[in-house]
């Protein structure tokens, strides 16, 4: 997920893929508003990472800090280093077994789980990491190789959500539970890779992505107890690879890319849970896609990502309510 040639990811076997012209809504790199009244959001730099990345997995680490798994570099390589951030600054702590671009992550009972992924091609590996990023354990295989997938966590359990397979984009659902392993539950209407999930009030959401380069607008709620799944909003415009992290009683989406090259974009999107309600209320710092994001108390830490010309940012923000 760079030069001047627009050139799909898929043709270099990996999931996180330059935009090839979709079927979906014009995409506009600038922001494009909803009504509404959300609350305002700002971002301000918080420090750099080790080295610049996309496509990489995140979870929290410590009060105030992150671990940051594999992703891309500025060459489209997948990575195998673990970077720790601790609110300031980043250093490099481990290696993962090989390197991977496009995993997901999921804390579960305080254990740190990393599903699937791509150095080359998709894996089906589940690793079990340890607390500080720094040695890893089988701990499963998805049900296929899924890189790109969306992937949040509710009750113990973790959902791992569409993705692609080195052939095609899934629509799969599948649970993860360390005493039961993965199977699948359910399925979206429609394959998606490349798109966002977050956990809130004991629901999923998963926000935009990809089906063969027609980019989706569209925002599910997945009830992880019944296993159904609803269409609630949309976003202004289809996105592809935002970032979302949940900010007090809202759901904030970041960035993104459409269905032409360089539609990067520095919107950032507040959706209302309730009632799948999108409200523009802030800009980010500079254009970004397959940027990582996850909450932090009272602020999301948003890491890394590409920007319209190709090039990797290492940048590290902080997205607070104004």
């Amino acid at each position: 997920m760079l030069a001047v040639v627009i050139v799909t990811m898929a043709t270099l076997g990996l999931p996180f893929r330059l935009p090839s012209q979709g079927t979906t809504t014009p995409a506009s790199s600038g922001p494009t508003g909803a009504s509404g009244t959300g609350s305002s959001v700002t971002a301000s730099a918080l420090g750099t990472l080790a080295s610049a990345i996309s496509a990489s997995a995140a979870v929290p680490s410590g009060s105030n800090g992150a671990l940051f798994f594999g992703g891309l570099d500025a060459a489209n390589t997948p990575l195998d280093t673990v970077q720790s951030f601790n609110g300031r600054a980043t250093t490099s702590v481990g290696q993962l077994p090989t390197a991977l671009a496009s995993s997901g992550a999921a804390v579960l009972g305080g254990t740190t789980y990393l599903f699937g992924g791509t150095d080359s091609t998709p894996t089906a590996s589940i690793l079990s990491l340890s607390s500080d990023g720094t040695s890893s354990t089988s701990a499963g295989q998805l049900p296929q190789p899924t890189a790109g997938a969306a992937v949040a966590s509710v009750g113990g359990t973790a959902y791992v959500i569409g993705g692609y397979n080195g052939t095609s984009d899934l629509d799969s659902i599948v649970a993860y539970t360390v005493a039961g392993g993965a199977q699948s539950v359910s399925t979206l209407p429609r394959p998606l890779a490349d798109a966002a999930a977050v956990a809130f009030g004991g629901d999923i959401y998963v926000i935009g992505g990809v089906d063969q380069g027609a980019v989706s607008d569209a925002i599910y709620r997945f009830d992880p107890a019944t296993k159904t799944l609803a269409e609630v909003g949309a976003l202004p415009v289809a996105r592809q690879q935002v970032a979302a992290a949940v900010l007090g009683n809202q759901i904030i989406v970041l960035g993104g890319v459409g269905s032409s090259a360089t539609s990067e974009t520095r919107a950032i999107y507040a959706v209302a849970p309730t009632t799948g309600h999108v409200t523009l209320v802030g800009l980010l710092p500079q254009k970004l896609a397959g940027a990582a994001a996850l909450t932090l108390g009272d602020e999301i830490l948003l890491a890394g990502g590409t920007e319209p010309s190709g090039q990797t940012s290492s940048e590290v923000y902080a997205i607070k309510v104004a």
